[in-house]
């Protein structure tokens, strides 16, 4: 079969159209790049004694794990303060937008998936919680810390044997194939402190593996994550299924699964129609 060169998709194009969902629409759905999550949240924080001075500016849960102290990071560069401020919708009332603080952006760390080096940029929201944005890749905000203890962006391939690579690229005419049966070649997460400790991702042969987390302080208090999925796990067979977050007592405190793509309260790939149609709604949209 011959496919013409101008069918073809990449992965990089698909994140223009990739679309996690991981509950009620109207809560948890985000575009790969400039998604919300809106509702309000509050932290608290109790001092006792001497060490009030200590603790009013530090988090408990700071005091028990490596974190990042927010205003030592370096500050981002000026292009991405400048992506941090089109987070916002100018349709939008105000006090329905996350408010990303451009200015205060700062560059946190750095991960390898996907075949290549990304930096993770992350900003406070002026509307409560956080922003962030994967540098080349994917982006968000979460208000809502209190009630979206941890959200979960992917990139999915179609199913291969391991002893093939994901393919990269794919003609317009498997599109289908890959929303119906994608499975996960990498992925991102946030994970909101102190309700999460600890995030474990599940596979369909019952192993885990748990990713390691950089915690970051006040005013982001949340983690952040990566994972690229080993050739071999990305087949028809073995794969990931699902990624929890427990709370420091062991408890379930979030639960996404993974796969398959159309799973009803998993992620979905959104696929245009045609160029110029949105692509579908999540669910209850």
């Amino acid at each position: 079969m011959t496919t013409n060169s101008d069918d073809l998709v990449s992965l990089d194009e698909l994140r223009s159209v990739l679309s996690v969902y991981a509950g009620p629409a109207d809560a948890r759905s985000r575009p790969a790049r400039h998604g919300l999550r809106r509702r309000p949240v509050v932290l608290g924080l109790v001092a006792v004694g001497a060490l009030a001075v200590v603790f009013a500016a530090t988090p408990a849960w700071a005091l028990v794990r490596d974190i990042l102290p927010f205003w030592s990071q370096p500050s981002a560069p000026q292009s991405v303060k400048h992506d941090f401020s089109t987070f916002d919708n100018p349709l939008v009332p105000p006090n329905m937008t996350p408010g990303a603080d451009a200015a205060d952006a700062r560059e946190v760390m750095q991960a390898d998936f996907g075949g290549a080096t990304h930096t993770l940029y992350v900003s406070p929201a002026k509307n409560n919680g956080y922003c962030f944005e994967w540098s080349d890749s994917v982006g968000g905000c979460n208000t809502i810390p209190d009630q979206v203890p941890m959200d979960i962006s992917e990139m999915p391939v179609l199913p291969h044997d391991g002893s093939q690579p994901p393919a990269t690229t794919l003609p317009e005419s498997e599109m289908r194939d890959l929303e119906l049966h994608g499975v996960t070649y990498w992925l991102t997460g946030d994970a909101v402190s102190p309700t999460v400790t600890n995030v474990v991702i599940h596979f369909s042969d019952g192993t885990t593996v748990e990713p390691e987390i950089t915690w970051i302080s006040a005013p982001i208090n949340a983690g952040f994550f990566t994972y690229e999925v080993p050739n071999d796990k990305q087949s028809a067979t073995d794969h990931v299924t699902e990624v929890d977050a427990y709370d420091a007592n062991g408890n379930l405190v979030e639960q996404q699964p993974m796969s398959p793509m159309t799973h009803a309260t998993g992620p979905t790939l959104a696929v245009p129609t045609d160029p110029g149609s949105p692509g579908p709604a999540g669910p209850g949209g």
